[in-house]
């Protein structure tokens, strides 16, 4: 009995971390900052923005990049790269920034592939919508 309510446990904590790991993979990519709810429950809407977030992942390492377009369909990074690291922490992906002398960390809801929502520690919760070229 004991054997198999620990064999029921790993594989719970083995499909978490998959399933937590598969969204943070889907995170590679450009992504267009869509709307970002305070903490107060105020949106912001960004209909249009020519600057995006770009991410970078290998293992439990990443770098999230500001670009913007350039009109040959490259891209030009703009300030500093910020790199993070992450961990699952109760079964959800948390990003550990750090960006000059500050860190700070955000919590992966959502990621699909076309959305992706991050939850900042202080309540700000930042939606995006993957960049697809073809609005170019």
């Amino acid at each position: 009995m004991k054997k198999l309510i620990l064999l029921i446990a790993v594989i719970s904590i083995t499909a978490c971390s998959n399933g937590t790991k598969d969204m943070v993979n889907a995170m590679k990519g450009y992504w267009n900052i869509e709307t970002v709810t305070l903490p107060d429950g105020s949106e912001r809407e960004f209909p249009f923005s020519n600057h995006m977030d770009h991410f970078e992942i290998e293992g439990n390492n990443g770098v999230k990049n500001r670009v913007s377009p350039t009109y040959d369909g490259g891209y030009i990074n703009y300030g500093s790269p910020v790199l993070f690291t992450w961990e699952t922490v109760d079964g959800k992906a948390v990003l550990t920034f750090k960006d000059g002398d500050g860190r700070y960390q955000q919590t992966l809801k959502e990621c699909d592939g076309k959305t992706l929502i991050l939850l900042h520690e202080n309540g700000t919760e930042y939606i995006y919508k993957a960049h697809d070229n073809a609005q170019e």
